[in-house]
């Protein structure tokens, strides 16, 4: 955990005009309610020049590391793709401070995390007197001591929150990694856009998707995660409750039963487009079939379940019409 929360302890046929206009608040904000979801306009968004720190192989694994390995990064960054979270990574500046300077003040307004490299910090929350306030200069005592690897100053990004607590250097020189609240939101507001761009392109041009509209379609490519699965690796497992829906982005996969008589292969899937995965989300019953990729491996858009009910109300009718023409498994022995 962070330090500051250590301190703290439809109708689907819209008018076009209002299509738009929620596409256009939909692309200004991020990825998650409540982290910076500040407007952005979408132009601005669009000529952001990503900011650049230097770093080496070894710095910027362990910049990622710490990323992936805290809880709340997960919540901001969990979605990225690797180049989307290389561009973040490169956003951090190494900046050093001296002993006994302060880092972030209690009640200020936040504009940056830190991630420390080298040094120690100290963490102090004063709490308010009789009449509610802080007194002015008073840092209150030292709640926790914060070692290389630590990560601080989270909230600010997260939600634009006034800093919990107070952070001073406690070791002769500090090394931290900063991350700036501005190019934080328009890295993930450039993200966003990008893997609008890349999916609305096809994805609009798929039979079953077809009756979304450009509002639904952007929700549906901004929640779709990607990911890569090699020859023979599993994407769905026979007998297992149903949590997803799957597209094929790239690559083919297919589908097997197995039964008295074995495995028998009951499908393959080979154009970009194609889904499976809909029919345990539809009955609440559990998995008819396991889905491994094959040829080259495969590139699979998912859906969480939450997600599919919420996204795809208009096109459910479609697929439960479509389950009538899928085959039993004793079909496949004949």
């Amino acid at each position: 955990a962070g330090a500051e929360e250590d301190a703290e302890g439809v109708d689907h046929r819209m008018s076009d005009e209002e299509d738009k206009t929620r596409l256009a608040v939909s692309m200004g904000k991020a990825r998650r309610q409540g982290v910076a979801a500040e407007g952005m306009n979408m132009e601005e968004v669009r000529d952001f020049v990503k900011p650049v720190y230097q770093k080496d192989a070894a710095t910027n694994a362990k910049i990622t590391g710490i990323m992936k390995g805290n809880d709340k990064m997960q919540v901001l960054f969990g979605h990225l793709d690797a180049a989307a979270l290389g561009d973040i990574v490169n956003a951090f500046r190494e900046v050093t401070k001296e002993k006994g300077q302060e880092v972030i003040k209690q009640g200020e307004e936040g504009d940056c995390l830190y991630i420390i490299n080298e040094g120690e910090v100290d963490v102090h929350v004063a709490r308010p007197g009789t009449d509610g306030q802080v007194p002015k200069g008073d840092r209150g005592p030292k709640v926790v001591s914060l070692r290389p690897g630590a990560l601080f100053g989270e909230l600010a990004l997260m939600y634009s929150a006034p800093r919990a607590a107070t952070v001073v250097i406690s070791s002769p020189t500090c090394e931290l990694w900063q991350l700036d609240r501005e190019p934080f939101k328009m890295l993930l507001a450039q993200s966003s856009q990008n893997q609008y761009a890349l999916y609305e392109g096809w994805l609009s041009e798929v039979d079953l998707l077809k009756a979304l509209n450009q509002y639904e379609l952007s929700r549906l490519s901004d929640l779709l995660e990607s990911t890569l699965y090699d020859a023979g690796e599993e994407i769905i497992k026979q007998g297992d409750p149903g949590d997803k829906f799957y597209i094929l982005e790239d690559g083919t996969c297919s589908a097997f039963m197995t039964g008295d008589a074995g495995e028998q292969k009951v499908k393959d899937y080979e154009k970009q487009g194609d889904y499976f995965g809909e029919i345990a989300l539809l009955t609440n019953e559990p998995r008819k079939a396991a889905v491994r990729a094959t040829g080259q491996g495969a590139s699979v858009l998912s859906l969480s379940q939450e997600d599919f009910i919420s996204i795809l109300g208009p096109i459910q009718d479609i697929l439960k019409k479509d389950m009538g023409s899928y085959k039993q498994y004793t079909a496949y022995l004949q």
